[in-house]
């Protein structure tokens, strides 16, 4: 599941940009929703979300790879 953000890691260490995440929780614990977007150099790239914070940031990740056309 960590494979997007890898990718998506990798292409900002080739470019010199750095990538962020803000991640948020609604929900009780049990049965919550993370919500993540992705930031490149501080402008949201993506924004997903998961039961778990990493399903979250990869979905995100993916959203931004499609935008950047890098998949």
């Amino acid at each position: 599941m960590a494979e997007p953000i890898n990718a998506l890691n990798n292409f900002a260490q080739s470019r010199h940009l750095t990538v962020s995440y803000t991640d948020t929780h609604t929900g009780t614990q049990h049965a919550g929703v993370w919500i993540s977007i992705v930031y490149i150099n501080g402008v949201e790239h993506g924004r997903a979300t998961g039961s778990n914070r990493n399903a979250a940031r990869a979905g995100a990740a993916q959203i931004a790879l499609n935008v950047l056309e890098l998949v």
